[in-house]
């Protein structure tokens, strides 16, 4: 009878290995029903995907981890050795070149759709919207200034001065962003770096004010504290269509249209899902819904979107992205923002 025993239990030890070796991903790499989300995206976007999610797969439960594009960024990097993401969502091109190699490849077949200008230059993250720089006005406010709003220009009239919010270029993307916009098309040379005049004079228009968080800059400008703010065109649009009395400005010296992206993190617990994740991220049916419900620009050519008094993406005042300038000069560009703060504020 022992030695049964015995023999039983170490029959059971045995199917208990094999299986354990089962759950595991070719990878070694744990497989469950879960999906794990680092993601920048807003509120209301993060809503609609666990709106949205669990119609597609009801069976895959998915986990959102909210922060700003840079914390996830130095998060990702740190926790290489032992992934606690699947996939990172949001942020802008430099914050993707940064983290290439602490993303796996994946090519979604959705791409085929994408608007060819708008296809990914890499496997290891692929564009999910259209970024629009658009300066938010509030209406009441910059009439009592008496200045107008009609681009980037525009923003160093004195009268405007101290009545302008800006997103730290240090620590959100956003504001990373939108310097490259003014960089990109206020420079009289073609050249990048001659930009960095016109900078001088914005940063001395801010006189010493500058936000740590891209969030506040509608809300700050919404509620009343600041008559003009440079943010994301979405943000604009949804206060717009909910009463806020403010204005949606397209710089008239043009725009930098750009993306922001998602990759599936290497080394990741769940890739399949993440896989899965990524797929739902560029399918018409979320696509369509960040229109309609988001005013988000598709990277689709089969989304529509139309927004009363809103220009199409092809009407608009675009320039071509500067990539390779930002992908070589993103530590540059912050580096060379901070010295001008700190010297002209």
């Amino acid at each position: 009878m022992k030695k049964k025993l015995i023999y039983l239990i170490s029959l059971l030890m045995v199917f208990a290995v094999m299986f354990t070796a089962c759950g595991k991903g070719g990878n070694g790499a744990e497989s469950t029903d879960r999906v794990v989300l680092y993601t920048a995206a807003s509120t209301n976007q993060c809503d609609l995907i666990q709106e949205l999610w669990p119609t597609i797969h009801p069976d895959i439960e998915i986990e959102i981890v909210m922060a700003g594009s840079g914390e996830l960024q130095n998060r990702i990097i740190a926790e290489a050795e032992n992934p606690q993401g699947d996939v990172m969502m949001g942020g802008s091109y430099a914050v993707y070149t940064a983290l290439e190699n602490y993303l796996t490849p994946y090519s979604t077949n959705n791409i085929k759709k994408f608007v060819p200008k708008f296809k990914p230059t890499s496997d290891k993250y692929t564009p999910i919207q259209i970024n629009v720089n658009t300066i938010i006005v509030n209406n009441k406010l910059l009439a009592k200034t008496g200045a107008t709003v009609d681009g980037w220009e525009s923003l160093t009239n004195p009268a405007l001065k101290g009545n302008i919010t800006f997103a730290d270029p240090s620590s959100s993307s956003s504001g990373r962003e939108q310097v490259v916009n003014m960089l990109a098309t206020m420079n009289k040379t073609g050249k990048m770096e001659d930009g960095w005049s016109f900078i001088t004079e914005f940063i001395k228009n801010l006189d010493g004010k500058i936000s740590s968080s891209s969030s506040a800059i509608t809300t700050g400008v919404v509620n009343g504290e600041y008559a003009v703010g440079i943010t994301n065109e979405e943000n604009v649009i949804d206060n717009i269509v909910n009463g806020a009395d403010v204005s949606a400005v397209y710089a008239k010296e043009g725009i930098t249209l750009r993306n922001s992206y998602c990759g599936i993190i290497k080394g990741c617990k769940n890739e399949k899902n993440a896989r899965l994740l990524v797929d739902f991220f560029t399918s018409k049916e979320y696509q369509q819904a960040c229109a309609d419900r988001l005013y988000q620009r598709s990277v689709r050519s089969d989304v529509t979107f139309a927004v009363e008094g809103v220009a199409a993406t092809e009407d608009l005042n675009a320039v071509e992205y500067p990539s390779a300038w930002v992908e070589e000069n993103t530590d540059l560009l912050k580096e060379k923002f901070q010295d001008l703060w700190t010297s002209v504020k």
